[in-house]
């Protein structure tokens, strides 16, 4: 089984269409089998919404839609992971995404993200990345070929 931890930006990219990387995160969750979205990645992606004045009602819709899919599993934030996080960063602004890390490589499973950044860090500390399983269809190509 393919299980992945999703970082706050793959939510974003396949949350609006006109991002540059939505289909390849649309693919890239519908590819997957189970996804493991970190406690954390839900704060950035309401603080996303947040900081561009989007409406909450789409917020909270959003955050329902991935929280009750029955891919997701939603991961909290250990005191484990904290300590990994505080223990390896040398800046605030890397704390967030070092908690993410943290849970891929305290569950041992891939990570999935387009954070180049956080992509060296996993490099770095050994954890998996995910990669798009190939032919993976989005709903809408399914839908297209029937």
């Amino acid at each position: 089984m393919t299980a992945v931890v999703v970082d706050t930006n793959v939510l974003i990219f396949d949350t609006f269409e006109d991002s540059e990387l939505h289909k390849a995160a649309t693919r890239g969750l519908d590819s997957a089998e189970k996804w493991c979205i970190p406690g954390m990645a839900f704060h950035e992606f309401l603080w996303f919404f947040k900081g561009r004045d989007l409406k909450i009602a789409d917020a909270k819709a959003k955050v329902e839609e991935y929280l009750t899919n029955e891919k997701s599993v939603f991961a909290p934030c250990t005191p484990d992971d904290i300590e990994f996080a505080v223990g390896r960063m040398k800046t605030y602004h890397e704390y967030n995404d070092l908690v993410i890390l943290s849970v891929a490589e305290r569950m041992k499973l891939s990570l999935f993200s387009y954070d180049e950044n956080l992509k060296k860090k996993a490099a770095r500390y050994g954890v998996a990345l995910f990669e798009e399983q190939p032919g993976a269809e989005t709903p809408e190509q399914q839908t297209k070929d029937d």
